[in-house]
């Protein structure tokens, strides 16, 4: 008996060494409506989309973060071990540093950007919907990637201007937390690929786009209070070939959201050794 305990005790310690070693800790863009069992439960349903055993349980730790630029410092300070992004934002991230690289490209499931509106603006929403179809088909969505986003390298983008005409003025929210897609240059001008699209979709619409500077935690706040119409960027799930997945990243309750004008795989951001 004596002996099967100590077996059982060494046992246990090794497991724990295991997982202390496996266990990360991990930064992330604070999401709508989820909390950190939630993430934890979204990692889970990917897991098991991807074919990975199941049950999966995710052993790490979530760190969730207000804005981009605290959560790389935390990373380059040691206080989490890895962010997890989108694959383009990270790759943005590890172009500017040095220090740090993206650490992570075997997953199959993709992050869709898209605009969310109150479920009222619906009508808006599926002419924005008819629209990034046309920019899609036509191969406009994939000019303004190359553009401004494959062909950046380490360099800021050009701001792109916003129409000042249009039937209808959409104030829409930017964070400047998701580069190359949504960022604010350091004189406080937005930027990015988000701009870009939004002003060949406002000449399309003949729509005026308002940007309004929020932090990424005021996103739901400042939807359903009126301070914007829309939201720049909200994240569901979508297979590789685009069909919405039932676990989106962002939740949130009675809106209107558009088919995705670009998908991105989801990555991490980790430091050098």
């Amino acid at each position: 008996m004596k002996r099967a305990m100590i077996f059982l005790f060494v046992g246990t310690i090794a497991l724990m060494s295991v997982i202390s070693v496996w266990a990360d800790t991990i930064g992330t863009l604070v999401c709508i409506g989820m909390t950190e069992d939630d993430v934890k439960q979204w990692t889970s349903d990917i897991a098991s989309y991807e074919g990975k055993d199941t049950p999966y349980v995710n052993p790490h730790r979530i760190v969730f973060f207000d804005d981009l630029n605290s959560m790389i410092l935390a990373l380059k300070s040691g206080k989490i071990d890895r962010l997890s992004i989108g694959m383009m934002t990270a790759q943005y991230i590890a172009d500017r540093n040095d220090d740090l690289s993206v650490s992570d490209r075997q997953h199959q499931a993709v992050l869709g950007y898209s605009i969310a509106m109150l479920d009222k603006n619906s009508e808006i929403i599926d002419a924005m919907n008819a629209h990034i179809k046309s920019m899609k088909e036509d191969g406009t969505i994939d000019v303004l990637k190359t553009k401004y986003i494959d062909q950046l390298g380490t360099s800021d983008p050009e701001p792109v201007a916003m129409p000042e005409t249009g039937s209808k003025t959409i104030r829409i929210a930017v964070t400047g937390d998701l580069p190359p897609f949504d960022l604010i240059l350091s004189d406080g001008t937005p930027a990015g690929f988000n701009t870009a699209f939004l002003a060949e979709l406002s000449n399309r619409m003949n729509v005026r786009f308002e940007l309004v500077n929020i932090s990424s935690s005021a996103r739901a706040i400042a939807l359903s209070s009126g301070e914007v119409d829309a939201l720049f960027w909200t994240r569901s799930t979508y297979d590789a070939d685009g069909n919405e997945l039932s676990f989106p990243l962002d939740r949130i309750d009675n809106i209107s959201i558009t088919i995705p004008y670009l998908i991105d795989n989801r990555d991490a951001v980790r430091r050098n050794e």
